[in-house]
């Protein structure tokens, strides 16, 4: 009898390690993607894997791409992303690296057809297409700013032609490189094309000085202050001391 009571207990005990290891595997974190956090705790969503540029939120939920997982109140981000449903409608604006908390900063609502562009407000963008040494050689890039020259060929008003300074600090929002065949004027065959943020008004500048005169860039610092007007540069004065 003292056996069998012994039995039961061993198999007793036996079912209640089995059953204490079955509640927490079902209750441990199941690959990151835990459903509520613990006391001082919140869930957040991460990057289970790298969200290249250019990926909608719903992509990269269903790549698997987002999971979520609770982290430290402390340790959590203003505006850190904690449902899925936030991510409906927008677009990564850049890379987010692989276990990074993902924030509503790194998205944006799609604007354009590639859906990582971010107009500002009040502005337009416009393309524009240049020589490799009138662009800046390839070294403006997104988020840069540039000063615009308008070049000036000779005519009744001007007969020597001329160079101005039209725009300052206009932000670059994309490049592109692309085949510009050789024009008068302009050195070499390689292009780019510049899409810049600019006024109507400036659109209107831009348009006429590539269609009928002819463009420089210049590249300045982002928090490069605005100069005075300038004189600008004709066949007189291209020779004086400044």
């Amino acid at each position: 009898m003292a056996r069998r009571s012994n039995l039961i207990v061993v198999l007793g005990l036996v079912v209640f390690v089995v059953g204490a290891a079955a509640t927490y595997l079902i209750a441990r974190d199941d690959g990151g993607d835990s459903a509520s956090g613990g006391a001082g705790e919140v869930t957040v969503l991460y990057a289970e894997e790298a969200i290249p540029a250019g990926t909608t939120g719903a992509d990269a939920v269903e790549a698997g791409a987002v999971k979520s997982r609770s982290i430290r109140e402390s340790a959590v981000p203003a505006d850190a992303i904690t449902d899925r449903s936030q991510l409906a409608g927008l677009t990564a604006v850049l890379g987010v690296a692989q276990g990074q908390t993902l924030r509503l900063s790194q998205f944006r609502e799609a604007q354009t057809r590639i859906g990582t562009l971010e107009i500002p407000e009040g502005k337009t963008a416009m393309a524009v297409q240049l020589a490799n040494v009138a662009g800046v050689a390839g070294f403006a890039g997104a988020g840069d700013r540039i000063d615009v020259y308008g070049l000036l060929r000779p005519d009744g008003q001007v007969p020597a032609g001329a160079a101005r300074l039209i725009m300052q600090a206009v932000e670059v929002l994309s490049v592109n490189g692309t085949t510009l065949a050789g024009a008068q004027g302009q050195p070499g065959a390689e292009g780019l094309v510049f899409l810049l943020a600019v006024s109507p008004v400036q659109a209107e500048q831009l348009a006429y000085l590539t269609s009928f005169q002819q463009l420089y860039f210049s590249l300045v610092a982002r928090d490069a202050t605005p100069v005075p007007a300038t004189p600008g540069v004709d066949i007189d004065s291209v020779l004086e001391n400044r």
